[in-house]
């Protein structure tokens, strides 16, 4: 017989490394003796190399083929060695082009002057509000407001407070007025003085010579407001004001306003009324929140309002869904709720010492961050590849109870049978058969080692497959010796025993490689337990319960009612009601010392199952608002990518014919192609311009800050919210609003003018002012259109040089270019990066950018359903925008967004889009199951997104009826008896519940009567 092996070569190695091969077929040891000195091995086919012996010559290889040279490479694809020189020259830190720091809100000053509007009608109000006090204080004293005692000065508020509860609409009004001149600092006397603030924005631009600052308010103004508030709180003011708030709002909404017949010189009065106690209202919530250590009475008072400032703001926002008169002012309602719910929830500084005091994990020094983590699904998905294809491994035990062929930690899906196509295994098993990720030894048929697989089959037609480098079922399982030693009398010796004589050594339990021991070990250690996915899972095991009949409310058939304890146990009883109404609040494994931290708890929890039936509906008015704006932007652009907010209720109101003016005085601005200055709009357009960011700004915080303090509170509140965000269609709606809108000038122009905000106006008109009392006039020059820059500040005409009219134009377009920074993908500088951060831009609209983006995200996180929407809606080519501008938070939240998507994309999109995929690695946090590139198993995710997305509804909507079921309109008896087990099992069986055993017996009668 021929021999197997080719000819002695010189290029083979040693017989002992040629025999090393043997160890791999996988057969357990036999049992054989050990292997005696005197026992030779017989010749095996292999011829062996002699000793001492010439070898011949080595053979004259041919020389390798010329490698193909690549003519032009394709601009959007990456070879490995460019890769590595990315990731080497990238720069460590990322550009910094503007001075924006990402916080809740802005500085205190510019929250202020934001409250203020830009037309006449608001000067002329803080006018009436000053000559009012004024006139008042002088009847009352003869000492000017600086120079009087503080008795004084609490008499004379005490008056404006007992006057609010006149009956008289003007008599009310005038108390108001005088309470507006006091919240604000009596601007006449205190404003001003040129001291500096103690304010790091107005510091940073004062420092750097900037000729525009972000402020013009006063640190003498701004002490005068505090004592002002303080004056208020002390002569209990905080609640008569939250009063005259209610019944304004109250009056506007009841039939009798509706029907009755105004007079119309009350319809100003109502109006100024409405104004005023909003502004006192907010001024002294945002002045609060702003130092609280001061003013800590004023936030006690505040927080002890009845009905909560939250609860009965929350229903105000909603019922502006009704309000199609537009008689409401809704920005200010806007920018009132999302600050009283920053006072009485918390910031981010509060939020985080919640999120550590009810962490399922102890913070020690804080190091825990830096580590990659895991969850406990993702340590499931990673015992179930293990198991598959290591079934003698028995990796560490999970930390919650999920099953080997669980994906998700939802409930089971119901008529959703597992997917079973023999991809997890090699035979395939029926779907009853739970064996889905288990162990092979447990099946009744196996292989012992891996077999190469059959080559396919050719396709229908003569069309040959492709071929394939390896063609190895690479879900084969390495079947390794079993852990016990009762299977070395499993057959004869084979190969194994010339084996054991080879290597002279017996398999000893179950040698699987270090790398598997390793991981097992590494994926258990860094498994972590969220809040989240605790509350989850505990959620999931009641819902089992209720539907499996465990649990329930039947506590008629209870045996342990039989037994009258009444007598005996009623102070336990009443103890144990006591506290069950305190333990549905979820308040983490450990014990909470802290009092502020179960109180913002319990604010959060009153706050959601107050407000859950109104919740829909604020959803529903604050994306009518972004509706508006896109409407906006695409009907009525003042300059094409600069409108990026919503329209100004306040000018409506005002000023009836601004609708019709708009076209004309939009037609006298700049055009589109030349650059300009957008302070030198007209008034009107710039104060629309203004009112529609600040409105932005206030609505995408309002979401997110209710956001993140529903998912402290519990998941399934958060899991709503983000329901209702997307049946309402908040996806389309912003990326619409991203597609209409150049984010890179959006962010670069500021639209604030400091000749018009309210502390220049309180600075302009004050005692120690030299330019005297008179108001700006904001009508001057108002139909002439304003001069054309082709750059910022600059004044000098750009065609007074030679040059012809056509190339300075294209010379200033290009100019006007280089001053917006932009970087590409990667954090490259494209254009010329300021040599230092840039002090005048769009902290409004850098805000709200990156909060509609972070929603976004919060939407489509682990959710393959809604990142699938994503990809159908075509986003990435809407977001790649956001990645040009230089400003960290802007980028990471994009990049996230496109890290969800790129699962579900198609090869052509990831090889256009390398430079994304390559930032995505370079900024995002990654996680130890980090397989969002390559994708495990993408059509099963596909399949299963619907299916999951509903299973999240159900448990959602089963856990607001459960917790809740009157906020949610359920009737307690029907429900109970809808979830009766054994009721649903009789409905099934057609069977009454009363005739269900008679008829079940009748029927056996009758059946063992007809077998006989």
């Amino acid at each position: 017989m021929a021999s197997l092996w080719t000819p002695s070569s010189p290029n083979e190695t040693s017989s002992s490394r040629d025999n090393s091969d043997v160890a791999d077929t996988g057969l357990a040891d036999i049992g054989l003796p050990s292997p005696h000195p005197g026992i030779t091995v017989g010749p095996s086919g292999r011829p062996q190399l002699q000793r001492n012996q010439p070898q011949p010559p080595p053979q004259h290889q041919p020389p390798p083929p010329p490698a193909p040279q690549q003519i032009g490479s394709p601009a959007d694809s990456l070879s490995l060695m460019q890769l590595k020189r990315i990731v080497t020259d990238f720069p460590r830190a990322d550009p910094t082009a503007y001075a924006f720091t990402y916080s809740d809100t802005a500085s205190y000053e510019e929250e202020v002057d934001e409250w203020f509007s830009y037309n006449k009608a608001e000067f002329l109000r803080l006018r009436r509000a000053h000559d009012t006090f004024e006139r008042r204080w002088k009847k009352f004293e003869a000492k000017s407001w600086s120079q009087a005692e503080r008795s004084a000065k609490k008499a004379f508020v005490q008056r404006g407070i007992n006057g609010l509860h006149a009956t008289d609409l003007p008599r009310r009004c005038k108390s108001l007025q005088i309470l507006l001149h006091t919240v604000l600092g009596v601007w006449r006397e205190s404003a001003g003085n040129a001291a500096s603030l103690n304010s790091a924005a107005t510091e940073k631009a004062k420092d750097k010579g900037e000729e525009k600052l972000r402020s013009a308010a006063t640190k003498s103004q701004i002490e005068a407001i505090k004592d002002g508030i303080l004056l208020l709180t002390e002569c209990g003011g905080v609640e008569p004001i939250y009063d005259v708030l209610k019944k304004a709002l109250d009056r506007l909404w009841g039939d009798e306003f509706r029907d009755a017949q105004i007079p119309e010189d009350e319809i100003p009065l109502m109006q100024d009324e409405l104004d005023n106690v909003t502004t006192i209202l907010y001024m002294v919530i945002e002045t609060t929140r702003y130092d609280t250590a001061a003013l800590q009475s004023t936030c006690n008072d505040l927080r002890k309002l009845n009905p909560s400032i939250v609860d009965y703001l929350v229903n105000a926002v909603a019922k502006l869904r009704w309000d199609e008169a537009n008689e409401l002012p809704q920005t200010r309602i806007f920018l009132l709720f999302w600050k009283s719910i920053l006072l009485v929830f918390g910031d981010s500084v509060d939020l985080d010492e919640v999120k550590i005091a009810t962490d399922e994990q102890e913070h020690g020094d804080g190091s825990s961050e830096d580590v990659i983590t895991a969850s406990p699904l993702d340590y499931n998905l990673f015992r179930q590849e293990i198991i598959s294809k290591y079934p003698a491994y028995v990796p560490p035990a999970p930390m919650l109870p999920l099953g080997l062929d669980s994906n998700s930690i939802l409930p089971p899906l119901p008529n959703h049978p597992t997917r079973n196509n023999g991809s997890n295994g090699i035979l395939p098993t029926p779907a009853s058969a739970h064996s889905s990720g288990a162990s092979i030894l447990q099946q009744p048929v196996h292989i012992a080692t891996p077999a190469p697989s059959p080559p396919p089959s050719p396709a229908v037609g003569g069309k040959a497959g492709k071929k394939q480098n390896y063609q190895t079922n690479q879900n084969f399982p390495f079947m390794y010796p079993p852990l016990d030693s009762t299977s070395n009398s499993a057959g004869g010796k084979g190969v194994a025993g010339l084996q054991e004589q080879l290597v002279g050594r017996r398999w000893e339990g179950s040698d699987i490689p270090t790398s598997i021991l390793e991981a097992g070990e590494l994926f258990a250690e860094r498994t972590r337990m969220t809040r989240a996915m605790r509350q989850l899972w505990d959620e999931r095991e009641r819902f089992l319960k209720c539907e499996r009949g465990w649990e329930g409310n039947n506590d008629e058939n209870d045996d342990v009612d039989e037994i009258d304890l009444d007598t005996i146990l009623a102070s336990e009883s009443a103890e144990t009601k006591v506290k069950a109404e305190f333990t549905d609040i979820d308040y983490g494994p450990r014990r909470i010392d802290d009092s502020n931290v179960r109180t913002r708890l319990d604010n959060v929890e009153t706050f959601y199952r107050m407000t859950l039936p109104h919740l829909q509906s604020l959803v529903i008015v604050l994306l009518k608002a972004v509706l508006a704006n896109v409407t906006a932007l695409i009907t009525q652009p003042i300059h094409p990518g600069l409108a990026s907010s919503f329209p100004s209720e306040t000018n409506l109101r005002t000023n009836g014919v601004q609708a019709q003016r708009r076209p004309q005085e939009s037609a006298a601005a700049p055009q589109a192609s030349a650059p300009f200055d957008i302070t030198d709009l007209p008034i009107d357009d710039l104060e629309a311009l203004r009112s529609r960011e600040i409105t932005a700004k206030a609505v995408s915080g309002i979401l997110l800050t209710l956001l993140k303090w529903f998912k402290v509170s519990h998941i399934l509140k958060f899991e709503y919210l983000t329901q209702l965000l997307l049946d309402s269609n908040y996806l389309p709606l912003v990326l619409k609003l991203f597609a209409h809108s150049e984010i890179d000038k959006i962010v670069d122009f500021n639209s604030d003018r400091l000749d018009l905000s309210f502390f220049h106006f309180c600075n302009t008109n004050s005692k120690k002012s030299s330019a005297g009392s008179e108001m700006p006039d904001s009508e001057e020059d108002e139909a002439a259109p304003p001069p054309i820059k082709l750059r910022r500040n600059q004044t000098e005409s750009l065609f007074e040089d030679d040059r012809l009219p056509a190339l300075a134009f294209q010379n200033g377009q290009q100019a006007a270019r280089r001053e917006i920074p932009e970087i590409d993908e990667l954090g490259y500088a494209v254009t010329d990066l300021p040599a230092e951060p840039k002090t005048d831009f769009s902290w409004r609209n850098f805000f709200s950018s990156i909060n509609y983006l972070r929603i976004m995200q919060k939407i489509c996180k682990h959710k393959a359903h809604r990142n699938l929407l994503l990809v159908q809606y075509k986003s990435s080519n809407i977001l790649k925008k956001a990645l040009k501008i230089p400003q960290h938070e802007l980028r990471l939240y994009t990049l996230k967004l496109f890290k969800n998507q790129v699962p579900y994309c198609g090869r052509k999109w990831r090889q256009g889009n390398m430079r994304v995929i390559t930032a995505v690695y370079l900024h995002c946090k990654p996680e130890l199951r980090d397989d969002w590139l390559a994708g495990s198993d993408v059509d099963a995710e596909v399949e299963e997104a619907l299916p999951l997305e509903q299973a999240l509804r159900a448990l959602t909507h089963w856990h607001n009826v459960k917790r809740y079921p009157e906020a949610m309109g359920a009737d307690v008896k029907l429900m109970e008896e809808e979830h009766d087990f054994f009721m649903r099992e009789l409905e099934r069986m057609d069977l009454g519940v009363e005739e269900g055993l008679d008829e079940m017996g009748e029927s056996r009668w009758d059946g063992s009567l007809s077998g006989w």
